[in-house]
C-alpha cells in the first residue's frame, strides 16, 4: 500500500494549518501530525493508505486527560481525504480548547 495516491492532499492540508507531517516511524512509513494545547495536552491525526479507493482517518489525545479515550475514527472516499482532514483537525482543536 501506498500513500503516492493522497500525499498531495496531505501536504495541501499540513501546510493550510502549518502543521509539521511525520512520513516515518523508523523503516515504516506512515503520515501523521500532532497537535498540543496550551495544557500540554497532545493529539495525533494519523492517516492510513488509501485501500479500495477509501481511505481511514484517526484522531487520539496520546498524552493527557483524554489519551484513555477511544480514537475518533473517519472512513472516506480517498476523494473526499481532504474534508476528512478538515474534520478530524475541527474535533481535535475542539478537544484542545475545552482543555485551556
Amino acid at each position: 500500500m501506498s500513500y503516492a495516491s493522497i500525499d498531495a492532499q496531505i501536504q495541501d492540508w499540513t501546510r493550510l494549518h502549518a502543521l509539521k507531517l511525520f512520513t516515518s516511524n523508523g523503516e515504516r512509513e506512515i503520515r501523521c501530525v500532532y497537535v498540543s494545547s496550551v495544557s500540554g495536552e497532545c493529539f495525533q491525526i494519523r492517516i492510513n493508505p488509501p485501500e479500495a479507493g477509501q481511505v481511514c482517518v484517526y484522531a487520539a489525545c496520546i498524552e493527557g486527560r483524554r489519551q484513555d479515550d477511544d480514537d475518533e475514527i473517519w472512513r472516506r472516499l480517498s476523494a473526499f481525504l481532504l474534508r476528512c482532514l478538515t474534520e478530524a483537525y475541527s474535533s481535535q482543536l475542539r478537544y484542545r480548547d475545552e482543555a485551556e
